[in-house]
Parts: C-alpha cells; structure tokens; sequence
C-alpha cells in the first residue's frame, strides 16, 4: 500500500480539489483508493447530521471511499475546533483509523488543512502529524504572486522536520497568466531543485473526465 500527505503554503491552495484529482486518476488507472481526512473543518448540518463537505464532494463523483477521524463546524484551524467545543484529541485513534482505512487498498490519499505548521490539535501541528504518521507530502501551490516565498519557507520547513517532499504541484493555473506567473516555474527553479509534478489548469466547474485527464500522468 502507497500513500501520501497533501499540504499547501497556504490556506483556501486547492488542496481538496488536488486529492479529489488524485483520488480518481489513481481509481480510474485501477488502484483501490482511498480519501482520508485527520481533521475535517467546515462541517455543517444536514438533515440533521453533521456532514463533511470535502468528502461530500468527492462522494457526488464516485463511489470511492472516503473517512475522517475529527469533523468540526465551521472554517476554523482543527486546533481553535477542539478548543471550542472541548474535544480531546486521541492521536492512537488517528493511527488506528488511517491503519484500519488503508487495509485492502492500494493508495490512500490524506489531506491536511492549512499548511505543515496549521495548528492540528494540543501541542501538535500538522508537521507533528504527517511524522506520526511516517507520510512522504505533497506541496500544493499556485503561481500567484508573491506566493513563491510562502513555498520555500514550506520546503525549508519540510526540511527542518525531516519530512520527505514527493514534489509540488502547481495549481489553479491561469489561461492567461501574468509575467511573474508565466516565470514562477522559473523563478522557484533558482532557490529550489524539489520536482514539479505537474501544472494543473483553472477549472470554471468540475468536469470529472477533465479532472482525471490532468491528473492521470502524475506520479505519486
């Protein structure tokens, strides 16, 4: 079983729209996949029940199964979720669960939130929690100005704590792009020799067989 951490530089990268993309290339080139979230944020209700809106998404697509040890409401950091609703997090239950998850299957993808040093729980940060769960990551990006200082500081980051970088993708690029945006590839070339994966396109809406054809040559 293979499987891999997806982190951004940033908050509101397009994290979840990378897994998603992952998700089904990897299902559609035959693996057994699967989507698994530590901690869910923006949770809300309905028809009575609290419902996760990441896996929600992907669950309006296939059929691919999907979990989450931690759901909260609201578009709020994991970490201000257990404080505000006063919930102690059980890291052997996070171990259990993805262990459990990833029985049967051939390639689990896990998402974080926020970047490596997101605040996940009590004195724990998402770095702290791909090291626990001995994950290689994924960097998510976009090409935005002044974004290439917040993916360096991730890869020096990365580095201080030892975690192993798969490579970085590029996403949300745009159909026009601007001069810094044309030469981000460039430009972070010079400071940096982790591989770029891929470039993803801006989607206007979610195209399933669109999203699968970007998708379906990157290796993870």
């Amino acid at each position: 079983m293979k499987s891999i951490f997806i982190t951004g530089c940033d908050t509101d990268i397009g994290k979840t729209f990378i897994s998603i993309g992952l998700v089904l290339a990897l299902n559609d080139r035959g693996y057994k996949t699967g989507y698994y979230k530590p901690f869910q944020s923006g949770a809300y209700y309905k028809d009575g029940l609290l419902s996760a809106p990441d896996i929600q998404e992907l669950k309006k697509h296939s059929d691919i199964e999907t979990k989450f040890s931690y759901l909260f409401e609201g578009e709020i950091s994991p970490h201000l979720g257990c404080l505000l609703h006063n919930v102690e997090i059980d890291l052997n239950k996070i171990k259990k669960d993805y262990e459990d998850f990833s029985k049967n299957k051939d390639f689990i993808i896990i998402e974080g939130a926020g970047g490596l040093y997101c605040p996940a729980c009590k004195g724990m940060l998402f770095s702290d929690i791909i090291k626990m769960l001995n994950q290689e990551i994924l960097i998510v990006t976009t090409p935005a100005l002044g974004r290439l200082n917040h993916l360096l500081m991730t890869v020096e980051c990365a580095k201080l704590n030892n975690i192993p970088i798969k490579g970085i993708i590029i996403n949300n690029y745009p159909k026009n792009p601007s001069l810094s945006e044309k030469n981000f590839e460039l430009e972070l070339s010079q400071f940096s020799d982790i591989k770029i994966l891929a470039k993803i396109p801006h989607f206007e809406k979610f195209n399933k067989d669109e999203i699968i054809k970007n998708f379906k040559n990157i290796e993870v």
